[in-house]
């Protein structure tokens, strides 16, 4: 019994976009990505289609939100609607990690520092993500800082005695 994964790439068709990550108008190729899981060659299990625009001036692949044949023959601001740059899993997960643990101390500042940097070149919303929750991160771990050495000074301070008492 064994699993396979065969990716089939279908409906090429070239369209005229403005690219999100090379800021340039550009040709591209739009084609749907099908992937299918089979226990054997005669059963597919199951299996998943996406939609995705090659950036022919940055190699960059896009995700689009529709199929290539219904991207044949569109304008350039049509396709613009439709076409999104691409954010990995892990770089979507490491930038809401880094906004559910930005109230730890020290590691909220180191995660959402790594979060950042992860996300830098991207312009989507895993970006600003990071970015609040690194700002988030260091205020509290400021104000931390801030409370903790006030308490310490207010507990190191001599005790003033009264006057009246005996030496």
């Amino acid at each position: 019994m064994t699993t396979s994964l065969p990716r089939i790439e279908e409906h090429r068709v070239t369209v005229v976009f403005d690219c999100p990550q090379c800021h340039c108008q550009s040709r591209g190729t739009a084609y749907d990505l099908r992937e299918t899981i089979s226990v054997s060659s005669r059963i597919p299990r199951w299996g998943w289609q996406s939609h995705w625009v090659r950036c022919a001036q940055c190699q960059t692949e896009l995700s689009a939100d529709c199929a290539a044949e219904d991207l044949a023959g569109a304008s350039p601001m049509t396709v613009n609607e439709h076409v999104r740059a691409y954010v990995l899993f892990p770089r979507r997960v490491l930038a809401l990690a880094s906004m559910l643990l930005c109230w730890t101390p020290v590691v909220g500042v180191i995660l959402a520092a790594i979060a950042l940097a992860a996300n830098l070149k991207t312009r989507a919303w895993p970006r600003w993500i990071s970015l609040i929750a690194l700002v988030l991160a260091t205020g509290i771990n400021i104000a931390m800082f801030v409370t903790v050495l006030h308490a310490n000074s207010e507990a190191a301070q001599p005790v003033a005695m009264a006057s009246g008492s005996a030496e």
